[in-house]
């Protein structure tokens, strides 16, 4: 088969052809019938020229003789002459032009009257020489008259005949100008029709087959690659279609390969969370049970994969369906490594500890796609937490009796109870008096550590107003602020409602705080204590314009024995994570905002009276 460059350009060709022909046949149409309306047209009118100089010379030859009568002889001569010329050049013309029977017999008639007239010439040659009398000159003329009516008449006729025929060669001609007009419409027709054809024939053959690739692109794009165009065509579309052919025979082995990948990848996945030692849980966007690794199987038992229940139905704490159910609802993942709820699960015939990590998960384009919870067993770490305060609390509580017992003696020696000391005794009884104090007051803060995490210290709540708190704090901590040089002060909204605390704990959170800040801001600088009311409680802040935190410590400067590198000097460590224990016992949260070089602001909020007090651990 020939390329479909060679078809289209046959094709275009036979098109020019076709027209050529058409317009070359109507050209030669016109051009036959053009010559011949001339030679109908050149032909007639030489007879009628004919007939018009034969009838001029009639007349001329009749007045002829009427000058005779009048006796201008030399003028009659000349007439008849030019007349005798006339009437035979018109004949000779009439027999050169005149085609039909009618018109030859009436030139014969012409002929023969012509030769009757041309026999009188001699008298009348006679008469114009003046031989002949009068009298008979005028029989002459009577005899002439009627020879001379005789060939004018058939002269007519013949004039006649040709105008009729010049009447009936246009009418003729109109006929043919008509049908050679209709003749060229039909051929004009007949080719746009043909042309009409060969187009459609071409367009079917180039866009058939065309659209036959674009139906099978289109189940390609759809993802189905058995498609095979069925094309057997040698020319550039059958190439296209091998092309395409072949593109798709590439892709479908893509697939294949890329879906083996996947598979495996998939399966590496499944086992990796499958073998996962820590419970995993996978709730969909509805809070239907999705997955459950064999840890979490080990927990809460297995789930059936159809229908999927949902979580609340077969995680029977609601701490756990709770919490998977909070981060389904939520519009993004939470941040933060050390986030998470410390439950007890039993598993089997042991109660475990684990965290609790609950995180939402959404695609791409932050599309809800439901919670993943991790449950990181942290029993050990509890137990050797456990272990560790146990051990700090006895350690504290027996030291509490030597360092009491050398308090008091170094009491007795800076009195003078073993006599007088002199000013280096002095010094050295006040340095171990001053030891001796913090020793003290770091086993004081260390058994409230113990006690506090063991919970065998409870808050002893009462109705106290925010405004008597601050006011406690400040007036504590105002004759250090003016010692430092720094400017302490206090606000409380006016909103700012009752809240159920213990008065002695939230006193000893503020103290510590303003401490904090005293100690961290040089001199010159301020600290502000506010009491703000928000929804549902109170919210309790400590304002600076220190030093300021670290970034990196922000999290951890509420953990036990934490103090931030670079910091003025302070306690042991242990304030913070004492002042946290006692918000969390009440309900509440500490936060910390800083920035270095700017100051830090500890925040905390505790719930109104009629609220009831819990734990609001994420």
């Amino acid at each position: 088969m020939r390329s479909l460059r060679t078809q289209l350009l046959l094709s275009h060709v036979v098109l020019v052809l076709l027209m050529g022909f058409v317009m070359s046949s109507a050209v030669a149409n016109l051009f036959s019938l053009s010559r011949a309306i001339d030679q109908d047209l050149e032909r007639n009118l030489s007879t009628a020229a004919a007939s018009e100089r034969m009838a001029q010379g009639a007349q001329r030859l009749e007045r002829a003789y009427d000058l005779l009568l009048t006796g201008a002889n030399n003028e009659a001569r000349d007439d008849y002459n030019r007349g005798w010329l006339e009437l035979q050049s018109g004949i000779d013309a009439a027999e050169r032009s005149t085609v039909s029977s009618r018109e030859h017999a009436l030139l014969a008639a012409i002929e023969s009257e012509a030769v009757v007239i041309k026999s009188g010439s001699e008298k009348f040659a006679a008469a114009q020489r003046g031989k002949l009398p009068i009298t008979q000159l005028e029989t002459e003329r009577n005899a002439f008259r009627p020879k001379a009516s005789a060939i004018t008449s058939d002269i007519q006729r013949l004039a006649d005949l040709s105008q009729a025929a010049i009447r009936r060669g246009n009418e003729g001609e109109h006929r043919e100008a008509v049908a050679a007009f209709w003749r060229t419409i039909l051929m004009t027709g007949a080719a746009v029709g043909l042309a009409v054809l060969l187009a459609a024939r071409m367009m079917r053959m180039a866009l058939k087959p065309l659209a036959v690739l674009a139906k099978h692109a289109e189940h390609v794009a759809e993802g189905d690659l058995t498609r095979h165009v069925p094309l057997t065509r040698t020319d550039e579309i059958g190439a296209l279609a091998d092309s395409f052919n072949s593109m798709v025979a590439k892709l479908a082995e893509v697939r294949k390969s890329e879906t083996r990948r996947l598979h495996r990848v998939e399966e590496m996945t499944d086992a990796a969370l499958e073998y996962l030692y820590d419970p995993i849980v996978v709730a969909d966007a509805k809070g239907r049970i999705y997955y459950l690794n064999r840890a979490a199987q080990a927990l809460f038992g297995p789930a059936p994969v159809s229908p999927r229940v949902p979580v609340g139905h077969h995680i029977k704490d609601a701490r756990v369906s709770q919490a998977i159910l909070r981060a389904v609802g939520q519009d993004r993942s939470r941040p933060g490594e050390d986030e998470g709820t410390m439950i007890e699960l039993r598993k089997g015939d042991s109660l475990r500890t684990y965290r609790l990590r609950a995180n939402s998960m959404r695609d791409s384009e932050s599309n809800p796609l439901g919670a993943v919870a991790v449950f990181e067993d942290i029993t050990h770490l509890r137990e050797l937490d456990k272990l560790k305060s146990e051990f700090i609390g006895v350690a504290s509580h027996e030291l509490r009796t030597p360092v009491t017992s050398l308090m008091l003696a170094s009491q007795l020696l800076e009195d003078g109870a073993a006599g007088p000391l002199n000013g280096a005794q002095k010094q050295i009884v006040e340095a171990q008096r001053s030891d001796l104090d913090r020793l003290d007051k770091l086993m004081r803060d260390l058994l409230d550590v113990t006690k506090l995490e063991s919970g065998t210290v409870t808050p002893r709540l009462d109705l106290v107003k925010p405004a008597d708190l601050v006011a406690a704090s400040v007036e504590v901590l105002q004759p250090e602020a003016e010692k430092k040089n720094v400017s302490l002060d206090s606000s409380v909204d006016s909103g700012a409602a009752g809240i159920m605390a213990d008065r002695s704990q939230i006193g000893r959170v503020l103290t510590n705080l303003l401490t904090n800040a005293l100690r961290h801001t040089p001199p010159g600088g301020r600290v502000s204590v506010r009491a703000s009311a928000v929804p549902d409680g109170v919210t309790f802040s400590v304002a600076d314009t220190g030093e300021g935190i670290p970034k990196d410590y922000l999290k951890k400067v509420f953990g036990r024995f934490v103090q931030v590198p670079g910091a003025t000097g302070g306690g042991a460590g242990l304030g913070l994570s004492i002042a946290q224990n006692i918000v969390k016992a009440h309900g509440g949260q500490m936060s910390v905002e800083s920035e270095l070089g700017r100051g830090s602001t500890f925040s905390f909020t505790l719930p109104l009276a009629d609220q009831p007090a819990g734990d609001t651990n994420p």
